[in-house]
C-alpha cells in the first residue's frame, strides 16, 4: 500500500487510480500502480463489496 500498513489514504487514492487505468493502456507501463490496485483488489473488504453492490462504472 501507500505505506507499511492498509490505511483511509489507500482507498481514496484507488478510486482516481482505477479510473486512470480503465481509460488509459498506461497502466500496463506503470507496474507499481498496477500492483497497488491488484492488492486493493485482493483485500477480503473489496471482494465482499463487489459482491453485495457489484460492479461500479468508472468510465462511460
Amino acid at each position: 500500500f501507500a505505506g507499511p500498513e492498509f490505511t483511509a489514504a489507500d482507498i481514496q487514492m484507488s478510486y482516481p487510480l482505477e479510473a486512470a487505468a480503465s481509460r488509459s493502456p498506461i497502466i500496463g507501463k506503470l507496474p507499481k500502480v498496477k500492483a497497488f490496485i491488484d492488492r486493493i483488489h485482493a483485500r477480503p473488504a473489496y471482494k465482499r463489496a463487489i459482491e453485495r453492490g457489484g460492479e461500479y462504472a468508472l468510465a462511460k
